[in-house]
């Protein structure tokens, strides 16, 4: 295993220095601070930052299986499809053995004009109270559409004006990985996304090499930014973290179905910040669970606990 001393301005600068010196990712590599840097008084007494890089043993990645779990989505769906129509079916024969069992009653001709004069005026009630109903809902849908962001264009002739993009493709020419990488412009965010061939490699254990690389990034382009403001990087690769986050939703869902039903709170495995964003905004407004995170970094994890019976209560009033 390689080993570096490396220095820089800052802790984040030495490291960035140490992983252009061995041409790894830093979730290939443990660091460990030696020296913290220090400004001194007016410049006197300085010290830089040391860190010391240790290239971690190699591990198998694990790329996450969607197909099993979208395979299985579709067995329950077309298991409930089935039980629904062989319930109605089950439905409409009783009622029409109930209809062909029933006796025949003796109705005069007015009596039955009455009766289909009262058949049409409710029928034309229920229609208006329904169309009443639809429109709020077709007016909200049609104000949702009106108000949907268009969707956002890669392109390659917008990567090649933007620093961050050319970081990532000289990055991820370093790791070995043959790809193209396209940007899209926001206000005050960048969008990259990666098209390569070799995903897992890229991806990593739960999207841990990903958000490496992303972090390095959003340090390149915000490093000499000191009064123009922010700029957020976003880095994807085939829909990655979009699939993950439907995972993570489905997760926090399940579970807090658990804890509703048991009473008990329940943690999570360990999860970085961005998918423990994630599960806190998915159970943000349920009714019947909190959650917090607790423990550190690397170990951090999301707890989902029961909310107290009061707590409940005074939302409700």
């Amino acid at each position: 295993m390689r080993s570096i001393q490396a220095t820089g301005k800052s802790v984040d600068a030495a490291v960035f220095s140490g992983l252009n010196q061995l041409g790894l990712s830093i979730d290939e590599v443990s660091i460990e601070i030696v020296q913290r840097e220090t400004k001194g008084i007016l410049g006197i007494g300085a010290k830089p930052a040391i860190v010391v890089l240790t290239e971690k043993p190699q591990e198998e990645v694990v790329i996450p299986d969607f197909t099993k779990e979208r395979e299985r989505e579709n067995r329950e769906r077309r298991e409930r499809r089935e039980n629904r129509d062989r319930r109605d079916s089950r439905e409409n024969r009783e009622n029409r053995e109930r209809r062909e069992n029933r006796p025949a009653q003796p109705r005069t001709e007015a009596a039955a004009e009455n009766r289909g004069e009262r058949g049409e005026n409710h029928r034309s009630e229920r229609r208006d109270n329904t169309e009443r109903r639809e429109r709020p809902e077709r007016r909200e849908n049609a104000e949702a559409q009106a108000e949907a962001k268009p969707e956002l264009v890669y392109t390659e002739e917008q990567a090649a004006n933007e620093p961050s993009a050319a970081f990532v493709k000289g990055l991820i020419e370093r790791m070995g990985i043959e790809g193209k990488v396209l940007a899209a412009r926001e206000e005050d965010a960048v969008r990259l996304r990666i098209d390569c061939s070799e995903m897992g490699v890229l991806i990593g254990h739960r999207g841990e090499t990903l958000d490496a690389v992303q972090y390095l990034a959003s340090l390149v382009i915000n490093r000499n930014r000191k009064t123009e403001g922010y700029t957020r990087v976003t880095i994807h690769t085939e829909d990655y973290r979009e699939k993950r986050e439907e995972t993570l939703i489905r997760l926090a869902k399940r579970i807090a179905q658990q804890v509703k039903t048991t009473g008990n709170p329940k943690a999570l495995e360990p999860m970085n910040p961005y998918e423990r964003r994630i599960i806190h905004s998915a159970l943000q407004k349920h009714p019947y669970v909190t959650t917090q995170s607790e423990g550190e970094e690397p170990n951090r994890r999301v707890v989902i606990s029961p909310k107290r019976r009061q707590n409940r209560q005074s939302r409700g009033a």
